[in-house]
């Protein structure tokens, strides 16, 4: 039959082909999506490798820190216990202003003793009352101080007999405990305070140091700045043992501080001197009545008298001061002076003439021209009293900086050779400046400086100002109203630079004040308790 045979109306070649090609599609599809699933699978098998490598890593890394922590751990749990064993507690004592009790200097053999035991048993009280350390604990004790000025010091207000016996103090104490120093800084005003500086330094720096007592730095304000460094919220660290009684501004730093007055003297020496402000006792003159109206002048039939606190009120009423410098006696307006005498016996005399006329002591006469003669009259010499001392005074700026009054070079006289003559001739020794600057010297005798050669007015003007050269120990807290040195560079201008030993003083910095810090804030008087605000 020679024609194609039709299947459902449709071309069997046609359909075979649709599905052929249908399936052609399927397979690649699946082929692409095995393709796909094989390299995610060899992505992620990579991916797990490389995890797998890390983790290995980690583990060994984490192992090998763990240990290293537990070695660490280890190691300081020894410190921490090897500090423990070994912390200490020290007391530092500036011996120049903090002096031990009279009882204990006056033996120097058995009181060396019995005060290293009694110090040490209270600075033991008061670690036990605080829970700073164990019981144990050792404890260090470090006093710094000129010997020879302090053995001195001692045996002037007769608390030592002989200056050997505060030697034998130290030396008895030293060897009282294998921890216990007493050590010699000789001569020097800031050996001491340099040494207590610099082993506050140290010990504070040390952790294994767990507290530090400090004696004798509170009497003054030289030890405040280097205090106020160790400040901070929670210190404790640092404790203040006062003696004598301590300046206020201590109290602001924030530090405990006790007292050991069965270790330690609680007064200043009767040779030492502190800043207090004292009023002054109000003078008393002789009474001298006075008549209001001219009069005679009769002879006193009693001596006049000082009063007394037995004097009556009227009576105190009824006398006035002998005239003085604000009020001059003249001729033209002079009041007779009245005896003690009876009425009857003063208005018996005759007036006579007066003049005045000037005593060889600067006070006043008054003299009369008959004396000695009929009427039983007599010259009366009325000596006003010598003009009343100018009270001192110590001006401060405004951060509470002593000012010193201005200074000049003296000038070139004659003066300049003789006094340099005299300085050399008394050398080794110098001149003692209290002695020739204050007009007096506590040490007396026992001195060891000149006393006995003469200053002429411009020799002692040109040894005024060489004082000045030089920097005051208290430094710009002076309160002393006698001190004859700087505290604060003289020069205006200063041409000395690093040189000038008011550039860069180890407590207070440098010294050079500006116009603005010279110009006074603040007046204290001497014999007034209340300081004067002032804008001079």
């Amino acid at each position: 039959m020679g024609s194609t045979m039709m299947l459902n109306g449709q071309d069997p070649t046609t359909e075979t082909s649709t599905r052929l090609n249908h399936y052609f599609q399927v397979d690649s599809e699946r082929q692409a999506f095995i393709h796909n699933i094989l390299e995610k699978v060899e992505a992620d098998a990579k991916k797990i490798n490389e995890l797998e490598l890390d983790l290995e890593d980690q583990r060994k890394s984490r192992i090998k820190y763990q240990a290293e922590a537990n070695s660490l751990e280890t190691e300081v749990q020894r410190l921490a216990r090897q500090l423990e064993k070994d912390s200490f507690v020290v007391v530092l004592i500036d011996g120049d202003g903090a002096k031990f009790a009279d009882e204990f200097l006056r033996d120097p053999v058995a009181g060396a003793e019995k005060v290293a035991m009694k110090l040490k048993q209270a600075v033991r009280e008061n670690l036990r009352d605080t829970g700073a350390g164990q019981d144990d604990i050792p404890i260090l004790v470090r006093v710094y101080a000129n010997l020879n000025d302090l053995s001195k010091s001692l045996r002037l207000s007769r608390i030592i007999d002989y200056d050997e016996d505060m030697r034998l103090f130290a030396e008895r104490f030293t060897n009282s405990r294998a921890d216990f120093d007493f050590v010699n800084v000789g001569k020097g005003k800031e050996n001491a305070d340099s040494k207590i500086r610099r082993m506050l330094n140290h010990y504070y720096r040390n952790i294994q140091c767990k507290k530090i007592f400090l004696a004798g730095c509170c009497h003054d304000n030289g030890y405040l700045h280097d205090l106020r460094d160790y400040t901070g919220p929670g210190e404790d660290r640092i404790v203040l043992l006062e003696t004598t009684p301590a300046e206020p501004a201590f109290k602001s730093l924030g530090f405990p501080i006790l007292r050991f007055d069965d270790v330690f003297r609680s007064e200043p020496l009767g040779n030492e001197t502190k800043h207090s402000i004292l009023p002054m006792m109000p003078t008393l003159r002789s009474p001298v009545q006075v008549n209001s109206m001219p009069g005679p002048i009769a002879r006193p039939t009693q001596p006049i008298q000082r009063p007394s606190a037995a004097t009556m009120p009227d009576q105190r009423r009824s006398s006035t001061p002998i005239p003085t410098s604000s009020t001059p006696i003249s001729a033209a307006a002079s009041s007779p002076i009245q005896s003690s005498s009876t009425p009857d016996q003063s208005t018996a005399q005759l007036p006579r003439a007066s003049s005045v006329i000037s005593s060889g002591n600067g006070g006043t006469s008054i003299s009369y021209a008959t004396a000695g003669g009929v009427n039983d009259l007599q010259n009366v010499t009325v000596k006003a009293p010598k003009p009343k001392k100018q009270p001192k005074v110590i001006f401060y700026n405004g951060d509470n900086y002593r000012i010193d009054p201005p200074t000049q070079h003296p000038p070139r006289t004659p003066a300049q050779a003789t006094y340099q003559a005299k300085f050399q001739s008394i050398k080794p020794s110098v001149f003692c400046n209290d002695h020739y600057l204050k007009g007096r010297c506590k040490w007396g005798i026992s001195c060891d400086k000149t006393h006995d050669a003469e200053l002429t007015g411009p020799e002692l003007a040109i040894h005024r100002y060489k004082a000045r050269t030089s920097l005051c120990p208290a430094g710009p807290y002076c309160v002393d109203y006698d001190c004859y040195l700087s505290h604060h560079c003289p020069r205006s201008p200063c041409t000395r630079g690093d040189m000038c030993p008011f550039y860069d003083t180890e407590k207070w910095g440098d010294l050079h004040l500006t116009k603005d810090q010279l110009q006074p804030t603040t007046r204290w008087t001497e014999g007034i308790d209340l300081p004067e605000h002032t804008n001079i």
